[in-house]
């Protein structure tokens, strides 16, 4: 019977069935399942092909900034603004642009 809110089979609650082998075996199973560990490599492939899609679209860095603040804070010149920081976050938590 399938629980025909979640498509699960009916008194599972959302729980997983997992086995131990020690008690699969006492209750005359045959075979239990495993977790594939090794990435095939049709999945190792994918996985590349996944990694640079999200990597092409994440926002572009501008690596000479990255560089001149990086040497900013590792020489001590970087000032923070307290102020213009919790003006920010209000504004981003109250959904507010800069006019």
């Amino acid at each position: 019977m399938v629980d025909g809110i979640s498509g699960r089979p009916a008194g599972l609650n959302g729980a997983s069935v997992l086995l131990d082998p020690a008690a699969a075996k006492a209750a005359g199973a045959k075979k239990t399942a495993t977790a594939e560990t090794a990435p095939t490599p049709a999945r190792a492939e994918l996985s590349e092909l996944a990694t640079a899609a999200r990597d092409a679209a994440a926002a572009p860095v501008d690596a000479a900034r990255v560089a001149e603040l990086r040497a900013a804070i590792a020489n001590g010149s970087y000032k923070v603004d307290p102020e213009q920081i919790a003006r920010k976050m209000v504004d981003l938590d109250l959904g507010w642009t800069a006019e």
